[in-house]
């Protein structure tokens, strides 16, 4: 990994975003690059505005989150930069120079009540690499477990890659949680359902087994909780989450459509879960 880019915009989510941040840098012993982007051309609608107005208290947000992080983390190799543009666009146009770029659940902006705001989603559904959404809760660095769904995807296959690796660094135990559902005419009742679950169940495991082995011989310090769930996947996630430190999700599922940018455990993930999540988008 070669840094970390975080937007900050002076609202507490920002900082807590940065701070999660400033940790995984830490641990990584790698750099972390704070970001503030100002739209410019909101003075053209506001002329009684000083036309330096935004560009200043971006820098002013930019400066107060930098000296938030360096009083926790002198060590950290700190870079900071303030951008004119869309907030969104901005963010991802720099994240290609970047693993991981970190954002908050909710800036200044948006409406009470909304749980995710515009430029987190946004850059969640279209990082190229990886975004980790930090929630009002921010990250316990006292839980020592990473949730991570696994389908079998190529997007899973690369959360699962990611979990491991942070798992490794910090400690953790992975919990990989694979979620099955049965079948319409079991539902129904019709036919032996009983036996039909067991060999489903069985073949579930497997299937689990089998994503892990590709990647567990990597990675043999890593302890690893398998748990197969008749459920649906958000639900088996969020149940499995409540203890986490953080969870990872693959941008789309197996069963997501292709043109969508974030399939629906994606989605719910980012309104729902209680602890930063982490979105792998496949290489």
């Amino acid at each position: 990994m070669r840094s970390i880019l975080v937007g900050v915009d002076g609202s507490d989510a920002g900082l807590r975003a940065a701070e999660c941040a400033a940790r995984e840098a830490v641990c990584r012993g790698i750099g972390l690059t704070l970001m503030t982007v100002y739209d410019g051309d909101l003075t053209v609608s506001v002329s009684r505005w000083p036309s330096d107005l935004l560009e200043r208290e971006a820098v002013a947000a930019a400066e107060a989150a930098a000296a938030h992080v360096r009083e926790r983390w002198p060590e950290l190799d700190l870079d900071v930069r303030v951008v004119d543009g869309s907030p969104a666009a901005e963010l991802l146009r720099h994240a290609q120079d970047f693993d991981v770029v970190v954002v908050g659940r909710r800036g200044r902006g948006g409406f009470p009540g909304m749980r995710i705001g515009s430029v987190a989603y946004q850059v969640a559904a279209h990082a190229p690499g990886y975004a980790l959404v930090v929630g009002e809760e921010g990250m316990d660095p006292d839980r020592t477990e990473v949730v991570v769904g696994v389908d079998g995807s190529r997007h899973a296959d690369r959360a699962l890659l990611a979990a491991l690796r942070t798992a490794e660094l910090h400690g953790d135990r992975v919990r990989a949680v694979w979620a099955w559902s049965a079948p319409v005419f079991a539902e129904a009742g019709i036919g032996p359902w009983g036996r039909v679950e067991e060999e489903m169940e069985e073949e579930q495991n497997e299937a689990l087994s089998a994503v892990l082995a590709r990647r567990l011989l990597d990675f043999p310090d890593v302890e690893v909780v398998r748990q197969v769930v008749r459920s649906q996947p958000m639900a088996a996630l969020l149940d499995a989450a409540g203890d986490a430190r953080m969870i990872v999700v693959g941008a789309r599922g197996a069963r997501g459509f292709a043109r969508l940018a974030l399939g629906g455990v994606a989605h719910a993930l980012l309104h729902h879960a209680p602890c930063p999540v982490l979105v792998a988008h496949q290489d």
